[in-house]
């Protein structure tokens, strides 16, 4: 009970020290899953912080996350003339433990790493979100993205890649390492437009995108 008031109480001042901005956060009323959704929410928000602060860059290989790297959002970047770019997540450091996930990196793609897992990159790069360059404008290349962090919300243009043997995107709900759903995914045979908003992860295959003008 005494951690509880006390990380409530944390809670409370860390959201007293916003309660100046523009968007109050409201604490009267809420559920305790509440309040211990927000409490994570705003560790993840200062970790990303102190992150961009600290300059931290994993290069490849085999990590503990806690241990030699923070938790976090992460984005992961392929290395130029990569044969074989991936990220692996395990429960432990033996290789016989439960894969919690594997995938590919096509350019980039944003995951998150939950302390007391162990990550293996290869052929790749990864950084805190918070340092990510954000994309505003121009084309936005094969890869996978968070859309309100690194991507603008709006209406883009989706137009498949000359000679990609097959263009598609996903759109998730959330990104690698949660339990993200899948709320849309199309092949494309031309340009097609959509609407992206701010918590989405939209992944592209054989295709690109470029913000429409006219939004």
């Amino acid at each position: 009970m005494k951690r509880l008031i006390g990380a409530l109480a944390a809670l409370a001042l860390m959201c007293g020290a916003l309660s100046a901005s523009a968007e109050d956060i409201v604490l009267e009323g809420r559920s305790l899953e509440e309040l211990y959704g927000l409490r994570e929410r705003l560790e993840r928000q200062i970790t990303a912080l102190e992150q961009a602060d600290d300059g931290v860059t994993v290069d490849a290989g085999t990590y503990q996350v806690g241990r030699d790297i923070p938790a976090g959002d992460y984005v992961v970047t392929e290395n130029q003339d990569a044969m074989f770019a991936s990220v692996m997540v395990r429960e432990s450091a033996d290789e016989a433990s439960a894969l919690v996930s594997h995938d590919l990196v096509n350019g980039q793609c944003v995951i998150r790493l939950r302390e007391g897992t162990w990550v293996t990159l290869n052929e790749v790069v990864a950084v805190p979100i918070a340092q990510a360059a954000p994309i505003s404008d121009g084309i936005v290349p094969e890869g996978s993205y968070l859309v309100g962090s690194q991507l603008p919300a709006g209406r883009y243009a989706v137009t498949p890649v000359e000679g990609a043997p097959l263009a598609s995107y996903s759109i998730y709900d959330g990104i690698l390492g949660t339990d993200a759903q899948l709320l849309k995914f199309e092949v494309l045979r031309e340009s097609a437009e959509i609407i992206l908003i701010d918590g989405e992860y939209i992944e592209l295959s054989g295709s690109r995108l470029a913000i429409d003008p006219e939004d």
